[in-house]
């Protein structure tokens, strides 16, 4: 249903009004920062571990007024997204995307179809979360074959930990922008009293099709509408903690650029469990556990008729569970360490067009995995991790043979195994340098195997291949960070060798509906699963330079950059890579005031596969102003702000879409926000 802007803009200014005002960060706030989840299952931070880890605080989630957690991302080193529709956009690690980058809540999986396909969403928004973190290269270890690319965990309080010391904490956040006719509001409440923990959240968020810098203005079928809402609550042990959740998640927006008009109505509840116990046993002092079930759905419709034109469902259940065991004497000293089980079941079914696609089909999991930690020496620190997993998928093959091609009941089992072997120093005033050498191996995913058919989203007719095997990536990767001081920094350089590299191979042949149109009617582009040998190179880098004091505050440098070259040890490129990009930017933050001027610039991509055309270079400038001040007679202080987004209105194309050639980002973009805690 689309909505008069000006109401939009009315509502917004009135939830603005009622917002209760309150900044002080919270102590469970400042500890989320210091320590990492997704990089290792000891308490350690992003530079105490091999892994490579992106931390994304609330301050920046909220600012950014992100509708998708690739669209949050998109500016972090080494992380880009795949930009297909605004309530769809997943993050795109080092040129890697769908079904090597797991995207998870709280350690357990998204639970959703958003890697079958660019213009499924994922079911997580990103206001609910506490913080982001990104695990840039393979965590396939912990987090099992989906994770061979990195791991995307969003960290909420959905399952709380703690009474705030009042007894009630809330927060509300509202944002309206230009571009787009666009409003958001939404709020969280944190409660309890002796040893019971209470969690309330909700959102909802609303956008027309936004403006872009060429004729005709604005880009058609771009329009979002999202709510959410989620109850959570925990029982507080004097060892841990046990607690649930259960969380709803609502969302409705346009395809662009597709052969007839569609939007998907898309719908997620969500339940998990989790805890931790300390003080277990003298052999295994702490253990953490978390289950995951989601009952997920999606219909393709047609807006003229309304009629649905395919169906996506998907139920999956996910339970895993991590027991830290006592320190082991050695002649190095006293070796540390966990061990973790995990096991999932995923039914997916689909119907309509979505069902001559893809049968239903059935994925079974179990895995177990070790991390160890042994001091070499006293700045040395060698961290080793090894997994093994068995995969069954059951599901419907298809062989393209003769004109009509055949199908038939296809069962598929696999054992990915893994191993990793990394070296952390720490070189003295929180300089830390570290190397991780990994071969991991990821499962077929059941599109890629057993895939039968066009989708209409994409415009694409998709074949699997029912014979694949087990990818496997053998990488190295050298991380060098500056934690504290003046000059904050974090650069790294990998290279991953894939062996049976998985990618969407178009074969430059236009289909219509079924098998047997393929090379005589048009419409859809043939995409086959193949499987080929692949390297891929890149490094990204991060920097912080404290300038000079201003004032009470202080003026800062923000310089990053990032580029990945992947390419088929047969001769040509990997799809939709990214190309080279830097940026550069200027802070300045006292207890009051945040401001910020920065540019980003993408060079041309033109190391193309088959059937690609050239992207074009851009470079956008951004800008931001906030300003925190108490309110009179209260003690307790509220944040407003204005951010502008591509301020010289630049036509921005990303490469990594598959809408690229018809769909520009949008244009020049004014942000206001308001923000209140007490």
């Amino acid at each position: 249903m689309r909505r008069n802007s000006t109401t939009i803009l009315a509502v917004a200014a009135a939830t603005l009004q009622f917002l209760s005002p309150a900044w002080a960060e919270d102590e469970q706030d400042e500890e989320a920062e210091t320590f990492i989840i997704t990089g290792s299952p000891l308490e350690q931070t992003a530079a105490e571990t091999a892994a490579t880890v992106t931390t994304v605080k609330r301050e920046e989630i909220l600012q950014s007024g992100a509708a998708s957690l690739g669209d949050l991302l998109a500016n972090e080193a080494g992380i880009h997204q795949s930009s297909f529709a605004s309530g769809a956009s997943r993050p795109i690690i080092r040129g890697l995307d769908n079904f090597r980058v797991r995207v998870q809540e709280n350690g357990v999986g998204s639970h959703d179809a958003s890697a079958l396909s660019e213009d499924h969403g994922v079911p997580i928004d990103p206001f609910s979360a506490t913080q982001i973190e990104v695990v840039r290269g393979p965590a396939v270890l912990r987090y099992g074959s989906e994770a061979i690319g990195g791991v995307v965990n969003v960290i909420n309080n959905r399952i709380p930990t703690y009474v705030p010391e009042t007894g009630l904490s809330a927060e509300g956040f509202s944002m309206i922008s230009s571009a787009d006719n666009g409003w958001q509001v939404g709020g969280l409440v944190d409660f309890g009293t002796n040893q019971f923990a209470g969690h309330i959240d909700a959102f909802f968020r609303h956008s027309d099709d936004y403006d872009i810098p060429e004729v005709p203005g604005t880009q058609a079928q771009t329009r979002l509408e999202q709510s959410g809402a989620s109850l959570g609550g925990s029982v507080l042990l004097d060892r841990g903690h046990v607690g649930g959740s259960i969380s709803f998640f609502q969302s409705e927006y346009d395809i662009p650029a597709a052969e007839a008009d569609l939007f998907i109505e898309m719908e997620q509840v969500r339940i998990q469990v989790g805890g931790d116990l300390d003080e277990l046993s003298a052999a295994f002092p702490r253990a953490t556990f978390s289950i995951g079930f989601s009952d997920y759905t999606h219909d393709e419709i047609q807006e003229e008729s309304g009629q649905v034109s395919s169906t996506f469902n998907n139920e999956e259940i996910e339970g895993r569970v991590e027991l830290t065991h006592a320190a082991v004497p050695s002649p190095l000293g006293e070796i540390t360490g966990a061990v973790g089980f995990q096991a999932r079941a995923r039914d997916l079914t689909a119907s309509g067009e979505g069902g001559e696609l893809l049968a239903p089909s059935e994925t079974r999991a179990l895995g177990a995995f070790l991390f160890e930690e042994v001091p070499l020496v006293e700045q040395a620190t060698l961290q080793l991790a090894a997994r093994v997993e068995h995969v069954e998928v059951d599901g419907t093959g298809f062989l393209p043979q003769g004109s009509q091609g055949t199908e038939f009941a296809a069962s598929r089992d696999f054992t990915p195994l893994g191993a990793s072997a990394g070296v952390v120093v720490d070189l003295g005033n929180d300089l830390y340098l570290s190397g991780t050498a990994q071969s991991v191996q990821r499962a077929p995913d059941v599109l890629e195997l057993f895939a039968k058919g066009p989708h209409e989203s994409t415009e694409t007719f998709e074949l699997g291949d029912p014979d694949l095997s087990v990818e496997t990536a053998r990488s190295l990767e050298a991380t060098l960070e500056q934690t504290h001081g003046s000059i904050r920094f974090e650069i790294a350089v990998f290279h991953t060798q894939f062996e049976d590299f998985i990618f969407k191979n178009f074969t430059g042949i236009q289909c219509g509906g079924e098998f047997d149109t393929c090379g005589v009617e048009d419409g859809l582009n043939q995409i086959v699963y193949t499987q080929e040998d692949a390297t891929f190179t890149g490094f990204e880098a991060s920097a912080e330079v404290d300038l000079l004091p201003l004032g009470d505050g202080i003026l800062t440098l923000d310089l990053m950059a990032d580029h990945v070259r992947a390419e088929l040890d047969a001769g040509g490129n990997v799809p939709r890579i990214p190309p080279f990009r830097y940026g550069a930017g200027l802070t300045y933050e006292d207890d009051r005031f945040t401001a910020h001027a920065g540019f980003t610039h993408v060079d041309e991509q033109d190391n193309l596969a088959a059937f690609e055309t050239p992207t074009g270079a851009y470079t956008r400038i951004d800008a931001e102003l906030s300003y925190r001040f108490n309110m009179p007679n209260t003690e307790t202080p509220f944040e407003i702000g204005i951010a502008a987004n591509n301020l010289t209105d630049e036509a921005i194309r990303n490469h990594t879409s598959f809408k690229k050639d018809d769909v520009l980002l949008p244009g020049r973009n004014i942000r206001l926000f308001v923000r209140a805690r007490f």
